[in-house]
């Protein structure tokens, strides 16, 4: 023969199941995003890349391409025969 439970017990599983879902209606409330004071007023870089060197009288013209394709960066050398560097962060223009 099949034992019984007491009816209290038989509605254990379906409170636990309306405490559970109370417990995730709670937990869907609008969440907030802080950002720092100081992210305005600080600027913003990006990758530039060497595009070309060039060899003028007066010195070394180092031209640089931005990563996001804005206007390119020129750099001017005094020295005849310069490295220039491969690449650096420049201020990001809006």
């Amino acid at each position: 023969m099949k034992r019984q439970l007491p009816k209290p017990l038989r509605l254990a599983p379906l409170v636990y199941a309306f405490v559970a879902t109370l417990m995730v209606v709670d937990a869907m409330a609008a969440g907030r995003t802080y950002k720092p004071q100081n992210e305005v007023d600080s600027p913003k870089f990006e990758l530039c890349r060497l595009k070309k060197r060039d060899y003028i009288d007066g010195g070394t013209n180092c031209i640089y391409g931005r990563q996001t394709g804005g206007k390119d960066v020129v750099i001017k050398v005094d020295g005849k025969k310069v490295r220039c560097q491969t690449s650096f962060q420049c201020k990001r223009i809006n």
